[in-house]
C-alpha cells in the first residue's frame, strides 16, 4: 500500500534483502528478480534478524517467474530455501507467482509446516483463483483490474481469502482501490473494509 496519509490505513512495504527499513509494518524476503542462488548462510542470518522484528509481519515477497530471473529449476531451490526459514520461523508467506503456478503448488505440499500463504498481485481468472484457495492459499488482487475481472473474482471466490492492493504504485491510492470494488460488487465500503482487516489479522497474526 502506498496511502500513509489515512489514520486508518496501514502501510506493509514488502522489502528485498538488504534494502532499508522503513519504520511501519514491512514483509521481507529475495525476490526471483534479483536473486541468483539459494539462501547462503550470512543471508539468512539477516534474514532472522529481520523477522525477528516485531514489525516484519511475513516473509516475501519471494516466489517463481518464468518471464524472468533465473532458469525455473534454480528459482525453486532458491524458494525452498526461503521456505525452509519461513517455515523454522512459524512466518506467513508472500509469494510472487508468474506462469509457475503448477510448481508453487508441488513446493506448498513439501512444506506442511507454514500456515499462510498469499500471492501476491493475483490477476488471472477465476478458475485458477478458486483452485489456488481450495489449495490454502489467500489472492491479494493487483490493481486496476477490469471491472469485469473483480466481479468475476468477488463472485466466485470466498471473501475471507482475498486481499486488494496498491503494489506500490505510487499513483494509486487503496482507497480509491476500495470504493472501485465495493461498487463494482455491490457492498457497502464499510463491509469491505470490515472484511479486508479480518483477512490481514488472521493471515498476519495482528
Amino acid at each position: 500500500m502506498r496511502q500513509t496519509d489515512r489514520a486508518n490505513v496501514m502501510e506493509i512495504v514488502s522489502l528485498h534483502l538488504r534494502k532499508d527499513k522503513p519504520h511501519q509494518y514491512f514483509t521481507v524476503g529475495m525476490h526471483p528478480w534479483w536473486t541468483e542462488q539459494p539462501v547462503t548462510p550470512a543471508q539468512r542470518k539477516e534474514l532472522e534478524v529481520a523477522l525477528s522484528d516485531p514489525k516484519c509481519l511475513a516473509m516475501g515477497e519471494m516466489g517463481l517467474d518464468n518471464l524472468k530471473g533465473p532458469a525455473m529449476g534454480m528459482q525453486m531451490d532458491i524458494l525452498r530455501s526461503q521456505l525452509a526459514i519461513a517455515e523454522e520461523l512459524g512466518k506467513s508467506v508472500i509469494i510472487h507467482c508468474v506462469r509457475a503456478f503448477g510448481q508453487l503448488s508441488e513446493i506448498k505440499k513439501q512444506f506442511p509446516g507454514i500456515e499462510k500463504w498469499c500471492v501476491h498481485g493475483y490477476g488471472r481468472h477465476a478458475t485458477l483463483a478458486k483452485q489456488l484457495i481450495d489449495q490454502g492459499f489467500y489472492l491479494s488482487l493487483m490493481p486496476g483490474l477490469p471491472p469485469t475481472k473483480y466481479i468475476e473474482l468477488f463472485k466466485s471466490i470466498p471473501y475471507d481469502h482475498l486481499f486488494l492492493e496498491t503494489d506500490s504504485m505510487p499513483d494509486v491510492s487503496i482507497i480509491d482501490v476500495y470504493e472501485t470494488v465495493a461498487v463494482l460488487i455491490g457492498i457497502e465500503m464499510t463491509e469491505l473494509q470490515r472484511q479486508m482487516n479480518n483477512n490481514a489479522r488472521e493471515f498476519f497474526g495482528v
